[in-house]
């Protein structure tokens, strides 16, 4: 009898567990939108709390030329920082200027589709930690 109580209450765990997770399984592509709202404005932040869970994935920017430019943690900071969009007609990272960074463009959905992908802009602390990083030199911090 103790067997089966036991046996039921971890069934019961699993089940629940199951439940909770199913809010933060995503598609491939598809933002991580409960990214952590308060966020530094520093570039170790944004690697982990923006590019890699919702840029660096499979079919995105996750290195092939296709996925231009390459976000993955040890890879993004010299692909973006410096370095021209593909038209070659403005910087992804612009130090010291966000209003000029293709990429932030992107994720205020000024410069083409919105990024990241899934139509829903990061919320306004991320995008003003990002802003504030690249409006402060985008320092590799």
């Amino acid at each position: 009898m103790r067997r089966i109580r036991l046996l039921t209450l971890t069934s019961f765990i699993i089940s629940l567990s199951f439940i909770s997770c199913s809010e933060s399984i995503v598609s491939e592509c598809e933002p991580d939108m409960k990214v952590d709202n308060q966020m530094r404005a520093s570039f170790k932040d944004i690697q982990e709390k923006v590019f890699t869970p919702s840029c660096a994935t499979s079919g995105c920017h996750a290195g092939s030329f296709s996925s231009f430019p390459n976000l993955e943690e040890g890879q993004s900071y010299e692909n973006i920082v410096g370095k021209n969009n593909l038209s070659g007609n403005m910087p992804l990272i612009d130090p010291g200027n966000s209003s000029n960074s293709y990429l932030f463009k992107k994720l205020l959905g000024e410069a083409g589709s919105l990024m990241p992908l899934g139509g829903q802009k990061l919320n306004q602390n991320v995008l003003d930690s990002i802003a504030a990083w690249i409006d402060n030199g985008a320092e590799n911090n």
